[in-house]
């Protein structure tokens, strides 16, 4: 086996999910041919019945248990050292295939590297139902977007103005057609192994959930290669089927995003960024209390109102944290992982 040269390495990381893990290597064997492949399972220590299930059923799986929840960088970067394929499928555990999608991917791929320095290629991804879901991102966060995101600025800008905002981008739009996209998010994604190992750009282990998507197409990109949407294969996909707790889970995609932005642009940056969102929050309750004083609110002014205090919450209690820890060169430093914390 070890001599033996695979098209393409399918790495999926496992977290507590031994049903919706089972239905998607079952579908990998099931609908994938023509191709060599292999899977690699890495368990971020779920201490259930997921590798029992998953190699009493599947013998030719190669499987390692990271012995603590490690995060999905750090077990993504274990799977690529143990991979063997000329190249990488990143799938996530609650996702499915209903047709030969791997294969038509990569077929997509080796088409555009003859024209392109390609990073990373996704497909459609959909519910059971078929209704598509958006992986395509056509801007990365930074001050623009959070520019946009002031009250004044869309009173005058989309308001006044009536022109359009970053955020006002229909993700929907080329969902049917095959196109360049900025960044692209990983249920599903192939990279060519070579970027990986050769050159040895892996995911930031500083993550420990949420961003670190978007921090390796960023560096990918600063780095010439271009990221692509293949719509005309597609698999299905239990969005958050890994995760159970909605404000845990929220908290953690935050604070990975104010994590992306020092990564990305450095610290200064950083500061003028939360320092800006600090400004979008005062403005915003602003308007509310004139909202209420006019007694013109609604249920969803007063949900907002709620996430403002989380936000503002958030801020208060990692921005300084992150821009410590992670602005430094410190190997010792541990993945920024939130979910322990008090609420």
């Amino acid at each position: 086996m070890n001599n033996i040269k695979l098209d393409i390495s399918i790495l999926i990381i496992n977290y507590k999910t031994p049903e919706l893990l089972y239905k998607c290597v079952e579908s990998v064997y099931k609908y994938t041919s023509d191709i060599t492949f292999e899977i690699i399972i890495i368990d971020n220590h779920s201490e259930d019945n997921s590798k029992e299930l998953i190699t009493n059923s599947f013998q030719f799986v190669t499987w390692e248990d990271m012995g603590c929840n490690s995060g999905f960088g750090c077990a993504n970067n274990r799977a690529i050292e143990k991979a063997k394929g000329e190249y990488l499928l990143l799938l996530n555990s609650d996702t499915e295939l209903y047709e030969n999608s791997i294969k038509n991917t990569l077929e997509y791929y080796k088409k555009l590297q003859e024209k392109y320095d390609v990073g990373f290629v996704g497909c459609r991804i959909e519910g059971k139902d078929f209704s598509l879901q958006p992986s395509c991102n056509y801007y990365y966060s930074g001050l623009i977007d959070v520019l946009q995101e002031n009250a004044i600025v869309i009173l005058v800008w989309k308001r006044l103005l009536k022109k359009k905002i970053l955020k006002d981008v229909d993700q929907y739009k080329k969902l049917q057609i095959n196109h360049e996209v900025s960044w692209l998010g990983v249920p599903f994604a192939i990279i060519d192994s070579n970027i990986c190992k050769k050159q040895n750009i892996r995911f930031d282990e500083d993550f420990f959930m949420y961003a670190e998507d978007k921090e390796l197409n960023f560096r990918l990109s600063k780095n010439g290669y271009r990221h692509f949407y293949f719509a005309e294969t597609g698999v299905f996909h239990l969005n958050g089927g890994s995760n159970e707790f909605e404000q845990k889970r929220l908290r953690q995609i935050f604070v990975s995003k104010l994590l992306f932005i020092l990564k990305a642009y450095g610290s200064i940056y950083f500061i003028i960024y939360v320092f800006i969102f600090y400004i979008n929050l005062f403005f915003d309750e602003l308007f509310f209390i004139f909202s209420k004083i006019r007694n013109k609110y609604s249920i969803l002014d007063i949900n907002n109102k709620k996430m403002r205090s989380f936000y503002f919450m958030l801020l208060n209690k990692y921005s300084s944290q992150i821009l410590r820890t992670y602005s430094k060169k410190n190997n010792k430093k541990k993945s920024l992982n939130t979910y322990n914390d008090a609420l």
